[in-house]
């Protein structure tokens, strides 16, 4: 195994990304993080993405770029000096899971009418909204538990009652897609280890997700 030292073109451009992915991360916190922390969290992968880096599947950019993103939020949601941010940082890491395993199904055939344009892009907007309601949720175990001072009580009722109507929703996934959200969600357990536990690869996994995550986008509107 080669070890990529720090002067290495790869690791300083690895560097380059950092900056780059911690100040678009911070911007999208609220600025409630500051960047030099951001990067800090993200350093630490940074030899890794060089080691497992390979040219023939995308550009170092790209790959570093993405890497790099899911290690900061992997690292912010088990910060505790920032409570608020580590919420929204898993609200956001849950859209962005849900939006990889739409990619497949994004680049099939467009739809043939405007109306089915606009029941895929209903779809995907209510996912993205369930995404990150469960998100947040996991976050802290309550989505009510968030703080934030400049929430007003109706606010914070509004978010007691997303809290349960997402749990609600979850229970009547199909077991499989309700055993991956549940274990990843609540258990806090790795995507990859369910994967295996499971029986199926990450990148299935990452589409079962997408499956889950629309289907209970789904549920949240029936029950508005």
């Amino acid at each position: 195994m080669t070890v990529r030292a720090p002067e290495d073109p790869l690791f300083k451009e690895g560097q380059v990304q950092l900056q780059l992915v911690a100040r678009r991360i911070a911007r999208r916190l609220g600025r409630r993080v500051p960047v030099e922390d951001l990067v800090a969290l993200g350093y630490p992968a940074l030899p890794d993405i060089v080691r497992t880096y390979d040219p023939s599947r995308s550009t170092f950019a790209a790959y570093a770029a993405r890497k790099i993103r899911w290690a900061i939020f992997d690292a912010l949601r088990r910060e505790t000096r920032w409570r608020s941010a580590a919420a929204r940082a898993s609200a956001l890491a849950a859209s962005a899971r849900f939006a990889e395993g739409r990619a497949a199904d994004d680049d099939a055939d467009a739809p043939a009418t405007q109306e089915a344009y606009a029941a895929r892009l209903g779809g995907l907007l209510a996912g993205h909204a369930a995404a990150m309601a469960l998100g947040l949720l996991s976050a802290h175990g309550d989505v009510a538990a968030v703080p934030d001072a400049a929430d007003s009580p109706e606010e914070r009722a509004s978010r007691a009652q997303l809290a349960e109507a997402v749990r609600h929703a979850v229970r009547e996934l199909p077991a499989r897609e309700r055993a991956l959200v549940e274990r990843h969600y609540f258990d806090d357990e790795r995507f990859d280890q369910i994967a295996q536990d499971l029986g199926i690869s990450k990148s299935w996994a990452s589409r079962l997700h997408s499956q889950a995550i629309e289907r209970l986008g789904e549920l949240l509107r029936a029950k508005r």
